[in-house]
């Protein structure tokens, strides 16, 4: 198991950030190993609870950009757990329900495990309410 440093924790949710608001879903699609297990706890129907692989990540991606757009993220607060290769980032987004023209403001609690500079496994915790 390798550890993780706090600038690394940071330089990776902040490229997932930045490249997420560009769209850039090439870019967002590569900082993720090929075997992704991508994780969202409090999923409700008809939304995915769990994704695994690039493939289902890219197809995820395209759905979801039909119906919100983020336009931005708050900094966020990083918490890299010792001695491991995990970090969990607390941030919040602000964008728009693509469908209803509502706006969206969300709260995120990311729990990330990164391997060799690619993130293997990602837990989504959001309030689905929002």
């Amino acid at each position: 198991m390798s550890t993780l440093s706090h600038e690394q924790a940071e330089q990776l949710i902040h490229l997932f950030a930045d490249r997420y608001i560009r769209k850039d879903y090439a870019a967002f699609i590569n900082l993720f190993a090929e075997d992704i297990v991508f994780e969202f706890p409090y999923a409700q129907e008809p939304n995915p609870k769990r994704l695994k692989g690039k493939a289902a990540l890219k197809e995820y991606l395209e759905k979801l950009g039909k119906v919100l757009e983020i336009t931005s993220f708050t900094s966020p607060v990083i918490h890299v757990a010792a001695g491991s290769p995990v970090f969990f980032a607390q941030f919040g987004a602000s964008g728009k329900n693509l469908v209803t023209g509502r706006p969206y403001e969300q709260s995120y609690i990311s729990v990330v495990e990164v391997l060799n500079g690619k993130i293997v496994h990602y837990q989504d915790y959001w309030n689905p309410l929002a």
